[in-house]
């Protein structure tokens, strides 16, 4: 039986010591090289995973605050609220007895009256991708009084805002504040029913319902609000002319001197119907949401608006706690889930793929080394099984 040996196990100088080794089992046959090329092959897997993951969520990191903000960031279709402003206990407001318009003697206005201003919110068509319709029944009423009695304005107001900025859009906005008569066409500027998403603390135009026309909201403080914070805006109307913007019987009237209660003649005098208010307005910046708001409105007849006569309505309202309380946890579900997309997300994103890229880069280092390793001679080999033996 002859013997075949590989070129590199004998060597010419001690081929005669290599065979008897190899004959009494203390010389093996060369093992492929087959542990050193798995274990480069595994480490390029892992590079190659590890650099794709890294790649994928640093990408991530990076569309999160635009590309898909720009998409999310954007007023849902499924409003449907019920807001509820009250005066407060023992501070009622004052109202013009509309009775006694038409009735003898001067006109009466009530004082220390219960008022609630309720609004139901809900969402309309056209609304889109791009746009949302509001719809808002609005009514003021007396809550000493019951039925019809105590109702003193109704009003239903619809207006089409971009998704994104909270401004009015095309079709313009309608109002309707006599059930026996149609909607009139509004058009209108300012921001209404919410603030933009990312509100910044500058001054905004927003729109008076009251006017039907836009006044500055300017930035006061910033203040948190059951932990969340909140931007608070004031908007100041005074000696507003009603007859200039809005459409009402009442905007001027003429009555004799003695119904004004200016005398007892009949000399006929004309009074417009002038407004101011001061509106409290407390936005979360985030989201753009508003979850709280007072306002002190004033109506009053005057024929100098420096100088009220009599008023038509005056009161100071504040939504209610339970409103509050409801408008402050849906907006801070909604800042919530913005902040995965403008910081918590891309911050998680680039530690991922930051890690994930360190660790392909170490796993190279390691392949490397491991692929610079020498073999070990045979002369090495033979000295090593020697010391074995």
């Amino acid at each position: 039986m002859s013997l075949s040996f590989p070129s590199n196990v004998l060597t010419v100088h001690n081929a005669e010591a290599d065979i008897r080794r190899f004959r009494h089992g203390r010389m093996r046959w060369p093992k492929p090289k087959t542990v050193g090329t798995k274990f480069m092959s595994r480490v390029r897997i892992a590079m190659c995973l590890l650099a794709g993951l890294g790649s994928f969520a640093i990408v991530v990191a990076l569309l999160l605050p635009t590309l898909v903000y720009d998409r999310l960031a954007v007023t849902p279709l499924d409003i449907a609220a019920t807001t509820v402003a009250t005066t407060a206990d023992g501070a009622g407001g004052e109202v013009l007895d509309s009775k006694t318009i038409a009735g003898p003697g001067p006109l009466s206005i009530a004082t220390d009256v219960p008022l609630v201003l309720q609004r139901y919110i809900t969402v309309e068509d056209p609304s889109d991708a791009d746009r949302v319709t509001f719809q808002v029944g609005a009514t003021v009423r007396r809550a000493d009084r019951d039925g019809d009695e105590g109702l003193l304005t109704a009003s239903v107001d619809r207006v089409t805002s971009d998704r994104r900025t909270g401004l009015p859009v095309e079709p313009a906005g309608s109002l309707q504040t006599n059930v026996d008569s149609p909607a009139i066409p509004l058009p209108r500027t300012g921001l209404q029913h919410r603030f933009p998403f990312d509100t910044q603390p500058i001054t905004y135009t927003v729109y008076d319902s009251t006017a039907w026309t836009s006044f500055e909201a300017n930035f006061v403080e910033e203040i948190t609000m059951e932990g969340l914070p909140i931007y608070h805006f004031r908007s100041i109307v005074t000696e507003a002319d009603l007859s200039t913007t809005t459409q009402s019987p009442i905007n001027s009237v003429t009555l004799p001197a003695s119904k004004w209660g200016l005398g007892d003649g009949d000399e006929p005098i004309t009074m417009k119907r002038w407004y101011s208010n001061v509106r409290d307005i407390y936005v979360e910046p985030r989201s753009g949401s508003l979850v709280w708001g007072r306002e002190t409105p004033y109506q009053y007849f005057a024929r100098d608006p420096k100088v009220p006569e009599v008023t038509i309505f005056k009161a100071s309202l504040a939504l209610d706690e339970t409103g509050r309380s409801e408008q402050v946890a849906s907006a801070r579900d909604a800042a919530n889930s913005l902040a995965w997309l403008t910081s918590r997300g891309p911050l998680l994103g680039y530690a991922v793929g930051g890690a994930c890229l360190v660790g392909a880069v170490a796993a190279g280092v390691i392949g490397s080394r491991r692929a610079r390793s020498p073999e070990p001679t045979p002369q090495q080999a033979d000295e090593s099984e020697r010391a074995s033996v």
